[in-house]
């Protein structure tokens, strides 16, 4: 067994193995098979289906890995939790391993090392950093398993945080304030005054021009705090590489990819293998890892990709269009008194609506304490917080799994990113691969089953749009089409009549459970993997800049640029990238091509000298604007009314700093679906109001929004904001415009030190409700029959629910009181 190199024969020469491991299954096989013939490319993907003994398969290759001599062997997982899992099954295998890096059975090659991400990638790693005077311990074969679920991990290594109570987080906003300041004055101002929900990037040029500054600032402290110690020694030689965010709560500060060279071991491993499930876009491995993208294009895989287990995947706002969220959580609420129902909900905000019904609720301090609970017996209805990967709920553990709303953005930088590429194709491919990761935690094997429901309009408009299913894996929209076929029956039956159709999958009704087989038989796994020309030029700029070669760096990235062509926001966003790069050598040639990137994407940086703000035309015709708003974006009646419940999703008030810039966005977009004019001044130019609406006839709305506000009263900052946005419209339109101050808020009462605009009003949350009713039910007349193609209908509509310009303020704003 020491001499041989074939998996195979090193798995049937296991003397001591238990007795559930008598043979291998035909993908573990077919991928040892594939793999030996390729196992001295230095890196490889291995993409194998959920369920289908990637562990086995993994522990294998590394012990071949050793009899041939490739060692030192490292397999690392996500986290601490599923190393255990692995240990316990090398054991079973009676396969030797240690958890120890300084083990002499590791370093001899004798035994494998089984450890995770977070202990082999820090700042201290005990591999050695590059610039330590550590030996380093070296690495021969590594083996990254569930590598996308490694990222998180990977990224949060390489970013320093530094929190609000921290003193380098006033100094470097000292530092910043004037560039902060040119970007928006009034983000600054809420900055300034804790609130939630700002967040703004320093621009490129001033945190190169001043690196020396935020050394001296940052160097005092690489050891002030546990982030510091862990990330510093990974970014220090980048700094000035790194894009800088600040929020209310904390700066950060994160390389353009993870420069994984500071651990010399990693990069120096003669084999690198990366086990997969079957995401169908693998450019992380690229930008995250710097995998070679030559290799890693041509997957291992076993022969055919039908080895998943069964999944229902119904999409209720399709299936009946309508429903509501309530409705929906009632009937979870049922089946849960029969099967285990886990809720996957992006935020802390969205469980707060599942918490009255919830059995229990876990985030990343609890959730292994909560899959065992659910491994353990019937618990019921569980919410996950943000947990789409890296768990698994096998069997009755869970069989009806929920994705409870689009996957979110947390970080500061994350969100800019988020807002910036909204739309793009390179988010929707992000969400889309997210989602995946979620939908697979409830099937572990090929003969588990379980029931997938896809909730929530925004959810479910990004699986619709832009070709959003088109990117699952084949297996995954190979159940999608089985799945659209019970949701064609579905259509016209009532809501209630739902349980008896999941039923035919939880009860393994034989015509069901042969109709999911048939529906996956044939089914391959892709002979090449996607990796996208855009990561794979942004990995090498990155390279090239590490090296101080910056125009080279800024030359790769208009490949980039290049293979976006199309997407005109992710243009937007990399031509922002090339002119960072090019800043560092050729600052004037990068202030042009910010500019183009701002004419691009108007959520990317304001270049230094400012963006000429371009006045919002008077509409002619608000129902013959909005028919032409409503035909371009839609094109069947259900398309409409699943992407206005998306708008009002949005359109929700919430403290949640996350959700206050969708909000701005919702209004909007509200905007346009009514018919009218739409700008946001605010964050294209970094002045003027959150929203501006044209009504027609040269009148306007200048609204704030205050989505987040919690307090009784109108505060002096809200009321004041809202009169210097006013000042702004003066400033910008003749005499021969007027405009209506709007503040949305929680309260229509002044402070009392507070004072309003004349004619000001509010739109309070209770009438923002009323609002979101009325915008519902146009939708909803407008989907029949495709009469929002009708500009009569339109009309008609418009007047009936107060949306109209003529009535809308009138309608739905109030006056504000004085306390």
């Amino acid at each position: 067994m020491d001499t041989a190199t074939e998996p195979r024969r090193i798995f049937a020469a296991l003397p001591t193995r238990a007795p559930k491991y008598a043979r291998p299954w035909d993908v573990q096989t077919q991928v040892w098979d594939r793999w030996h013939g390729r196992r001295t490319e230095s890196d490889l993907l291995v993409k194998m289906n959920t369920g289908g003994g990637k562990t086995v398969v993994g522990l294998m290759m590394l012990k071949s890995c050793l009899n041939e001599g490739a060692g030192p062997a490292v397999y690392i997982t996500p986290d601490i939790y599923l190393a255990n899992q692995v240990r316990a099954e090398a054991d079973a295998l009676g396969i030797e391993t240690t958890d120890d890096p300084r083990s002499g059975r590791f370093q001899s090659g004798k035994a494998i090392l089984i450890t995770h991400i977070h202990k082999v990638i820090n700042g201290l790693s005990v591999f050695g950093v590059m610039g330590d005077t550590r030996q380093r311990i070296e690495m021969g074969s590594v083996l990254v398993d569930d590598t996308h679920a490694c990222l998180a991990t990977l990224e949060d290594q390489y970013t320093l945080t530094i929190s609000r109570g921290h003193a380098a987080y006033n100094e470097l906003a000292n530092l910043f304030d004037d560039a902060l300041r040119d970007q928006s004055p009034s983000a600054v101002r809420d900055l300034a005054e804790d609130v939630p929900g700002v967040a703004l990037r320093i621009p490129y040029w001033a945190w190169a021009d001043r690196h020396e500054q935020v050394l001296n600032v940052l160097h005092p402290h690489r050891e002030s705090t546990n982030k510091f110690t862990f990330v510093w020694p990974l970014i220090r030689e980048v700094l000035h590489l790194c894009d800088t965010a600040i929020s209310y709560s904390e700066i950060e500060i994160k390389p353009p990819c993870p420069p994984i060279d500071r651990i010399p071991s990693l990069v120096a491993a003669k084999r690198r293998i990366y086990l997969t499930a079957t995401l169908a876009d693998d450019s992380v491995l690229v930008t995250h890892f710097d995998a070679a993208p030559t290799t890693i294009a041509t997957p291992i895989t076993p022969q055919t990709a039908d080895d998943l287990g069964d999944r229902m995947i119904l999409t209720p706002l399709e299936t009946h269009p309508g429903t509501t969220d309530d409705e929906v959580r009632d009937f979870l609420v049922e089946q849960a008194a029969r099967h285990n129902v886990v809720v996957i909900v992006p935020s802390r905000r969205r469980a707060a609506f599942w918490r009255d019904v919830a059995a229990a609720e876990h985030d990343s301090t609890t959730i292994h304490d909560g899959v065992r609970s659910l491994r353990e017996g019937h618990v019921g209805l569980v919410v996950l917080i943000n947990r789409y990967d890296g768990i698994d709920l096998p069997g009755d553990a869970c069989r009806i799994l929920a994705l409870d709303g689009l996957p979110e953005a947390y970080s500061a930088l994350d969100r800019i990113e988020a807002l910036a590429l909204d739309e793009s194709d390179a988010m929707i491919t992000r969400q889309i691969q997210r989602i995946e990761q979620g939908m697979g935690r409830g099937v572990r094997s090929n003969d588990d089953h379980c029931v997938v429901l896809l909730l929530g309009s925004k959810l479910t408009q990004r699986l619709h749009r832009a070709g959003g299913a088109a990117k699952f894996s084949p297996a995954t929209h190979a159940q999608l089409l089985l799945s659209e076929q019970v949701a064609d029956m579905l259509h016209g039956v009532p809501f209630t009549e739902l349980g008896s159709v999941i039923n035919q999958c939880l009860d393994r009704d034989p015509e069901w459970v042969t109709a999911s087989r048939d529906a996956l038989d044939g089914v391959t796994y892709p002979t090449t993997s996607t990796i996208s020309g855009i990561a794979v030029a942004e990995r090498e700029a990155f390279r090239l800049a590490e090296l101080g070669r910056y125009r080279d760096a800024h030359d790769k990235m208009r490949e980039a640029i290049t293979a976006a062509s199309g997407d005109r926001r992710h243009e937007g966003w990399l031509k922002q990238r090339a002119a960072g790069y090019l800043h560092l050598t050729d600052p004037a040639a990068a202030l042009q091509m910010q500019r183009s990137a701002q004419i691009d994407n108007r959520a990317v940086l304001r270049p230094r000298d400012g963006v000429e703000y371009h006045r919002l035309s008077s509409i002619a015709d608000q129902a013959r604007q909005a028919a032409e708003c409503l035909t371009t974006r839609y094109s069947n009646g259900n398309d409409l009314i699943v992407g206005v419940a998306a708008i009002l999703e949005d359109l929700s008030p919430d403290p949640d700093p996350a959700s206050v810039p969708n909000f701005e966005q919702a209004v909007h977009d509200l905007g346009l679906h009514l018919g009218l004019g739409a700008q946001r001044p605010e964050r294209d130019t970094g002045e003027g109001p959150d929203v501006l609406w044209s009504l027609g006839e040269l009148a306007y709305l200048v609204i704030e929004c205050k989505s987040g506000s919690t307090t009784d009263a109108i505060w002096r900052h809200d009321a004041e904001q809202l009169s210097h946005s006013m000042d702004w419209f003066d400033e910008k339109y003749d005499h021969t415009c007027s405009a209506t101050p709007i503040l949305i808020h929680k309260s229509l009462m002044l402070h009392k030190q507070a004072s309003a605009r004349p004619a000001a009003r509010v739109v309070t949350f209770d009438n923002l409700v009323k609002l979101r009713d009325a915008v519902s039910k146009y939708a909803a007349a407008l989907a029949a029959d495709n009469g929002y193609r009708d500009t009569g209908k339109i009309s008609a509509q418009l007047a009936t629910w107060g949306l109209n310009g003529k009535s809308f303020v009138q309608k739905w704003g109030v006056a504000p009181r004085k306390t």
